[in-house]
């Protein structure tokens, strides 16, 4: 399976966007402009319309839920809002932007790579914004055209992709669990029998009718599990999405929290899918997450009966007969276009939410008479559980752990030799920033470089793992040799690149904690031209003192502190004491700039706030202050004992820390210390929670010649380029990649 990861996060004045592709070994980033207000405000007019259908059955307890039964079905402009939605959303999506430009030629690129593979693919949008999430991404005309048969997916959420079950429940049947809930006025009986026909394709359904709290929980604790929880009746979601509830009967309303350990058990019993046939399920799907479940399906908004009990039908239709999860809903879904012209939008209504590192989920992959062993490698303890076929059994565990049936591959794999050939010079056509060539193999032996001396410099951030990886490459490529110049910062190094005459100049390639400005790419040079390529994202870590009492600080107060309207920690929670923010100067440096530029949206740093031209020294500084703050990467920030990294987070609510469990204690932390143990990073809290304000890609910097001078002495082998190029290649190894991890950095 391809899979296609959108990380959007919000950023001034837009979004930042990086695309991922790890099994094509691709990656882009971009920005998006802020959403337009034409698209904001026609998104609004058709919620706001669609919502106003006759008959609307709401109930309030303890906000209000829905699902729709008309009594007569009145037609309403709503028909002209969506088709405004949709320009909205394409205008905005289409923009010109040169920013945004890698990104979508990007997913055109994939999309031509993977066209003649009948490779299944899954596209997945992470996002955190509500606004967002609700949005009708399939209405894009590039999915539409390029990804017609892929149903676009919703991220699930921040904590899934951490632990995700691959056991399935002890059973000889595939189990389904449906609760009916508060429902009146709603024609559950139609869904029951929808739901109950599934026993014809060797299913065993498990049914309660308006069950109280204790009955509901008591089977969610049965002890063969169950492979698909459906409840259908009154729910309903929060206004920000987060919190969701459901209507058991006509006096129990709950929220996912309040039955949350019932769900773990199941779950940890091999709960695969969960189905809300009910009202607008985005804040369920969000509690969900954070429970590891590895997939369900949500209705965006209020959904109308006939919709819902369609929309089943057709869903279990093409599930039963083996369509993927994907498939299977992108058919039902678009197969009730018929109702949009009683209820404009309708299409858009069923949404999946799905963890963007499992295979695909398949009826037969759900039925234990035909999937074998599926215990972990490591764990022997799971053998007397498992005993099921191996055929489906790539269904449901991870990629990277996949080992795929060899017939269906040999066609795939002569295929694969002529596209992967294209798609590398697509790679290029669409995109500056340039991506090595694949790594055939996992170590550093494996990769050719050249031979000769090698000078690099640049980033200060990089320091922590240039120093753990340049012996382990002179071990295995002692010809390879590389000089460090310095860590004179990012913007400097660039400029030594940029000022150089001749390719052979002062400096060979650089590392960069920012990406290239547009200016820069531009700035090409009589014989070469500057190009980058990510090899790592850090995380700048906020730094206290040890000894300062204060929980954390939230986004807009950590810009208020560096502009100078916050000036005393009594104003964040903390005591009452002088704040006295340190920093480099932003134009010395990637990280100050970095931070000017995304924290302070391009605000000048304060009166108030200190320069220090070196990170030691303004660390130092808060070592010494009880009420000092400075910003530097976490892997400068974390092992340290007299300072400590701040939780942050963009409200109080969703603080993120940067320490691994457990964590040493101040009074212990020395001592710790000469023992080689130090306080590490959580490099999942990084990569899943940590606020994309404060964190960025390391790119390694290099030249890239013209080959078309007429000058003799120019046109000789580049041996500067493949030095950048071979060292981005060393990074990008298996090897590499666990340095990189070792010193507090998540690899790319």
């Amino acid at each position: 399976m391809a899979v296609i990861k959108l990380k959007i996060r919000e950023s001034k004045q837009g979004f930042q966007v990086d695309l991922t592709a790890e099994q094509l070994n691709i990656e882009a980033e971009g920005f998006l402009p802020a959403l337009p207000a034409e698209l904001e405000s026609s998104f609004n007019n058709w919620q706001l319309a669609y919502r106003q259908i006759d008959a609307v059955r709401s109930y309030i307890a303890p906000s209000p839920g829905m699902r729709i039964t008309p009594k007569t079905v009145t037609k309403y402009s709503s028909t002209d809002c969506v088709k405004s939605v949709k320009e909205s959303l394409n205008q905005w999506l289409n923009s010109g932007d040169s920013r945004w430009l890698p990104v979508r030629d990007k997913l055109i690129a994939i999309a031509q790579q993977i066209h003649h593979t009948n490779e299944d693919v899954r596209v997945i949008i992470d996002a955190k914004d509500v606004n967002l999430r609700r949005l009708p991404w399939q209405e894009w005309n590039l999915f539409e055209e390029h990804y017609p048969q892929v149903e676009i997916a919703l991220n699930a959420g921040k904590s899934t992709s951490r632990k995700i079950s691959d056991t399935l429940p002890i059973s000889a049947k595939i189990r389904v669990l449906v609760t009916v809930g508060r429902s009146d006025g709603i024609n559950t009986k139609d869904d029951l029998q929808v739901i109950k026909d599934l026993e014809n394709h060797g299913a065993e359904v498990v049914c309660l009718m308006q069950p109280n709290r204790q009955e509901l929980c008591n089977a969610l604790w049965d002890e063969q599990g169950y492979h698909i929880f459906i409840f259908t009746g009154h729910s309903g979601s929060r206004a920000d999405g987060c919190i969701g509830w459901i209507e058991l009967n006509d006096h129990d309303s709950l929220n996912i929290e309040e039955f949350k350990e019932a769900l773990k058990q199941a779950i940890n019993r091999g709960l695969q899918l969960a189905i809300f046939n009910s009202c607008d399920g985005l804040g369920l799907a969000n509690q969900l997450a954070e429970l590891y479940l590895p997939r369900c399906i949500v209705m965006r908004e209020p959904v109308p009966d006939r919709v819902a009990v369609e929309f089943l039908k057709y869903f279990f239709t093409e599930f039963t007969r083996n369509q993927s999860l994907s498939q299977a809903l992108n058919k039902a879904r678009k197969r009730l276009e018929h109702f949009n012209l009683d209820y404009p939008g309708a299409i858009w209504l069923p949404t999946i939410c799905v963890a963007s590192n499992l295979k695909s989920l398949t009826w037969e992959s759900l039925n234990p008479g035909k999937v074998i062993n599926q215990e972990k490698p490591d764990n022997p303890d799971n053998s007397h559980r498992n005993n099921f076929h191996k055929n489906n059994l790539n269904n449901l565990q991870s990629d990277k752990k996949q080992k795929p049936n060899i017939k269906p591959l040999i066609l795939t794999g002569l295929i694969a030799l002529v596209i992967g050939g294209i798609a590398i010079l697509m790679g290029n056509l669409f995109s500056k920033e340039q991506q090595p060539q694949p790594i055939a193999g996992t170590t550093f032996s494996s990769v050719k470089v050249p031979s000769g001396t090698f000078r690099y410099g640049g980033s200060t951030t990089t320091e922590e793992f240039r120093q753990l990886i340049e012996p382990e490459i002179s071990k295995i490529h002692p010809n390879f040799k590389l000089t460090f110049q310095g860590a004179y910062g990012s913007r400097e190094g660039i400029n030594i690149l940029l000022n150089d005459k001749l390719v052979s100049g002062k400096q060979d390639f650089s590392l960069s904690s920012r990406h290239l400005t547009e200016a820069e790419t531009k700035s090409k040079q009589d014989n070469f031209e500057l190009r980058n390529i990510a090899v790592a994202i850090d995380g700048i870590a906020i730094a206290v003192n040890h000894k300062l009492k204060i929980k954390g600080l939230t986004i807009p107060h950590l810009k208020e502190i560096y502009t100078g309207k916050i000036t005393n920690w009594q104003q964040v929670g903390g005591p009452d004491l002088p704040i006295i923010p340190y920093s480099r100067n932003p134009k010395n440096g990637g990280t100050p700039e970095f931070f000017v530029k995304e924290i302070l949206g391009n605000e000048q740093l304060g009166k108030n706030v200190q320069i220090f031209n070196e990170t030691t020294d303004n660390l130092k500084k808060v070592e010494e202050n009880l009420g000092g703050i400075y910003y530097a990467s976490a892997s400068q920030v974390v092992p340290q004992c007299d300072i400590r990294a701040l939780p942050i987070g963009q409200t109080s609510n969703d603080f993120a820390s940067l320490y691994k469990e457990p964590v040493i204690p101040a009074d212990k932390c020395k001592e710790e210390k000469k023992r080689n143990n130090s306080n590490q990073i959580n490099l999942e809290e990084l990569k899943n929670n940590y606020p994309r304000y404060l964190t960025r890609k390391i790119y390694v910097i290099y030249k890239h010649t013209d080959l078309t001078s007429k000058e003799p002495d120019l046109r000789k082998e580049p041996e500067a380029e493949k030095a950048g190029l071979a060292y981005a290649n060393l990074l990008k190894t298996d090897e590499g990649k666990e340095l990189i991890k070792k010193a507090g950095f998540i690899p790319i």
